[in-house]
C-alpha cells in the first residue's frame, strides 16, 4: 500500500499522506497548494483505498466508526461525503480539518451577514464555533472561503448538509482558517454529511459567490424579485423604497402624510403589536391609498409562563405576541432531558406546534389591519434546533421545514408576502426583504460598550412600551463596530452578489442608517454601492428633529434603488489601493461609484466629492 495517495484531473491534484494524515490539494492553473492541518489526535484513519478518482477512508472517531469518500469530480471540485451507522450514537465529530491559509496575505470570506474580508492574520475578532443561521456569529448562507489579497485565487467549501453542521473558527500557527463541524440529529448520525470543496485560480471572492449562488438558487427554490412580484403585486411598494418601523405619534395617519408631502414618494409601513398606541383600525387602508406599503411585525418564536406580567396586559395590548395563555407545557420545543430553550426575550416555541395559535392572532389581527406583508422576527435567525416533545417531535431540518410551512401558510392563506430578520438561505425566497444583512452581526449584537449604560455608545433598552430608546435613541458607534461592521477597507457585499435581485436587505432595526449620526452619510453610501434599502425607525419627535436628513438621505439613495431593484449585482471591486473608492456593477449596465475618503476623486473623467457618488449607465452611454 502507498504511503501517499493521489487523485487528479488536468486542474487539480489532491494527495493524502497516509504517514502523517495530511490532505492537500495543488491547484495546477496558480501553482498554488492548499493543505490542511494534520487530523487530530481524537481521529484515526484506519484504511485507505482509491477507485478511480475518488479516495475511501475508514476512521474512527471515538465511540464513532465512519467512513469518508473524497471525489474528484469533473468539474474539478473536490466533494467530501461522510457515512456511518445511521444509528449510531455521538455528539459532534470535525472532518475534514481545516486548510492552511499559505501566508498571512490572504483573508477569511466570513458570511456572517453582509460579509466581511477578515485578515487572517487577524489578532481581535472572536473565534467560536457558530452552527449555521444564528445571527450571533453563525453564517447566514451555507459556504465560507478564503481569497488572496489581491482577489483572485482561493477555495470555499460549501456545506451541502448544513443543518446539522457548524463552523469552527480557529487560530492556528498565528493564521484564521475554519473547520466543518459535524452534529448529530437526535443523538445519532442518522444521515450522509457532505461538504463539497471548490477552488479558484481567479476572480476571488466574487466568482465563489456566483459559484454558490448556481447551487444555492435551485436547491432553495430562489425566485427574483420579478417572479415573486407576480405573485404578491404589491411587492413593487417595497423596491426602491424606505423601510420604516414607527412608534407613538409616527403611527397616526398623519405622519405618513407629512412624509409624502416632504418628498418620500416610496415606503413601507411597519409597526409592532407589542407596544401602543395601536394605530386607528382604517391605519393600513388610508396609508395604501397614500402609495404606501403596509404591514406588521410578528414574532412566533417566543412565549412567556403564564406567570409573567405580559398576560395581565393583554386587554390593554391584546396583539401581544409572546403570550398564549394555558399553552406553555403544549407548544415549547423540548431539548432531550425535557427542558426548554430560551434567551433574554422567552421560550423557544416549536414552530409545528404554534400552527393553530398562528391562525387565531392572524386572522383577528387581519380583520383590523389589512397587512400587505409580515416581517417575521427571529425564525430566520436563531439557529435550528431539536424538539424532543413526543407531540411534535422534530429534527432540526424538520424544523426548518416547519418554518417554510408556516410562511407558506401566511403567503397562501392570506396573500401576505413576508420580510425576515437576518436572511438564513434555506428559507429560499420566504424573505423578500431581510432586515439586519447589511449590520455584521457578530461585532454588534455582542459588542460589551454598547451594553454598558450610562456611556455614550449605550444602545438602549425597552422598558418605555410605546417609545424604547433602543428604537428611538442615539448612541455612538463603538471601536469595534467602527473598525469591523462599517470599515470600507474589509466589508464586502457577498450576500448581495449571491441574492440582490430575490431578497432587499437593510440594516438592523436598533441599527438604522439613523442610529448613530455620526455615520449616517456612511451607512447611505454603502446602500447605494450594495443597492440596498435605507431602513428608519421613528417617532414623530425623531423625524421633526433630523427632517432634512431624512429627506436628503432618502433622496440620495431611493431613486438609484428604483432603477436597480430588480438586478443582479454582478461584480464588485475596490477602486483605489487605500479603498476609499468602490464600485458595483448591476446586470442592467448601470454602476455605482462611492468615495467614502475625505478628498474628492476622478473616476473616468468624473469628479466624485468626498463622501459622495457617481452613478452610471453604460448601456445608455453606449
Amino acid at each position: 500500500m502507498p504511503d501517499v495517495w493521489v487523485i487528479s484531473d488536468s486542474n487539480l491534484e489532491v494527495r493524502f499522506d497516509q504517514t502523517v494524515n495530511l490532505l492537500s490539494v495543488k491547484d495546477k492553473r496558480s501553482n498554488k497548494l492548499w493543505e490542511q492541518l494534520p487530523l487530530g489526535r481524537e481521529l484515526t484513519v484506519n484504511k485507505v483505498s482509491q477507485h478511480r478518482n475518488a479516495l475511501h477512508l475508514e476512521l474512527q472517531g471515538g465511540a464513532l466508526a465512519f467512513s469518508a469518500a473524497l471525489e474528484l469530480t469533473e468539474t474539478s471540485e473536490l466533494v467530501v461525503t461522510i457515512t456511518a451507522d445511521p444509528e449510531a450514537s455521538f455528539d459532534k465529530i470535525s472532518f475534514p480539518s481545516a486548510f492552511q491559509a499559505p501566508d498571512p496575505d490572504h483573508y477569511l470570506l466570513q458570511t456572517d451577514s453582509q460579509g466581511l474580508l477578515l485578515p487572517v492574520d487577524d489578532t481581535r475578532y472572536p473565534l467560536e464555533e457558530h452552527p449555521f443561521f444564528f445571527c450571533g456569529g453563525g453564517p447566514a448562507m451555507a459556504w465560507m472561503g478564503v481569497t488572496d489579497s489581491v482577489f483572485e485565487t482561493g477555495y470555499m467549501a460549501i456545506f451541502e448538509t448544513p443543518y446539522d453542521a457548524a463552523i469552527a473558527l480557529k487560530r492556528e500557527e498565528g493564521l484564521i482558517t475554519f473547520a466543518p463541524v459535524w452534529l448529530s440529529s437526535m443523538g445519532e448520525f442518522s444521515y450522509e454529511r457532505r461538504i463539497r470543496y471548490v477552488f479558484f485560480h481567479t476572480g476571488g471572492y466574487i466568482a465563489q459567490c456566483k459559484r454558490y449562488r448556481e447551487y444555492a438558487w435551485p436547491k432553495n427554490k430562489v425566485l427574483t424579485l420579478k417572479e415573486n412580484q407576480k405573485r404578491f403585486p404589491a411587492i413593487e411598494k417595497i423596491l426602491g423604497a424606505v423601510h420604516i418601523y414607527v412608534w407613538d405619534k409616527a403611527r397616526e395617519v398623519s405622519f405618513a402624510q407629512d412624509l409624502k408631502k416632504s418628498g418620500i414618494e416610496k415606503a413601507l409601513f411597519l409597526w409592532n403589536a407589542n407596544h401602543l398606541p395601536y394605530p386607528e383600525p382604517d391605519y393600513d387602508s388610508r396609508l395604501q391609498e397614500l402609495g404606501y406599503g403596509t404591514g406588521g411585525y410578528e414574532l412566533f418564536t417566543d412565549i412567556h409562563p403564564d406567570s409573567h406580567p405580559g398576560y395581565a396586559a393583554l386587554d390593554r395590548i391584546p396583539l401581544k405576541r409572546n403570550v398564549y395563555p394555558g399553552l406553555f407545557d403544549q407548544i415549547t420545543a423540548r431539548k432531550k432531558d425535557g427542558s426548554t430553550y430560551f434567551n433574554q426575550y422567552g421560550t423557544y416555541v416549536c414552530p409545528e406546534a404554534v400552527r393553530p395559535e398562528m391562525i387565531k392572532r392572524v386572522e383577528k389581527e387581519l380583520s383590523l389591519y389589512p397587512h400587505e406583508t409580515y416581517f417575521l422576527d427571529v425564525y430566520q435567525a436563531n439557529g435550528l434546533y431539536e424538539c424532543h416533545n413526543p407531540e411534535h417531535r422534530l429534527t432540526r431540518e424538520q424544523y426548518a421545514e416547519a418554518i417554510i410551512r408556516n410562511c407558506e401558510l401566511l403567503e397562501e392563506k392570506y396573500n401576505t408576502f413576508l420580510g425576515a430578520e437576518f436572511g438564513a438561505d434555506f428559507a429560499g425566497s420566504h424573505g423578500v426583504y431581510a432586515h439586519g444583512m447589511m449590520t455584521l452581526q457578530r461585532m454588534w449584537w455582542f459588542e460589551s460598550e454598547a451594553n454598558r449604560k450610562g456611556t455614550i455608545y449605550y444602545m438602549g433598552d425597552w422598558k418605555d412600551n410605546s417609545r424604547p430608546s433602543i428604537m428611538l435613541g442615539e448612541r455612538t458607534a463603538t471601536g469595534a463596530y467602527l473598525e469591523y461592521s462599517i470599515h470600507e477597507y474589509t466589508r464586502v457585499p457577498l450576500y448581495e452578489l449571491v441574492y440582490h435581485d430575490a431578497i432587499v436587505t437593510s440594516w438592523r432595526w436598533e441599527d438604522c442608517n439613523h442610529h448613530s449620526p455620526e455615520i449616517w452619510w456612511k451607512k447611505d453610501l454603502f446602500n447605494i454601492l450594495y443597492g440596498t434599502a435605507p431602513l428608519w425607525s421613528i417617532d414623530q419627535e425623531r423625524w421633526d428633529s433630523f427632517k432634512f436628513t431624512f429627506v436628503e438621505s432618502y433622496n440620495k439613495i431611493c431613486p438609484w434603488l428604483q432603477q436597480i431593484c430588480y438586478d443582479e449585482l454582478v461584480s464588485h471591486r475596490f477602486v483605489s489601493s487605500d479603498r476609499k473608492v468602490q464600485e458595483s456593477r448591476f446586470s442592467s449596465g448601470k454602476r455605482a461609484v462611492v468615495n467614502f475618503g475625505d478628498t474628492s476623486y476622478t473616476f473616468e473623467g468624473r469628479i466624485i466629492e468626498p463622501r459622495g457618488f457617481i452613478t452610471m449607465d453604460d448601456v445608455a452611454t453606449n
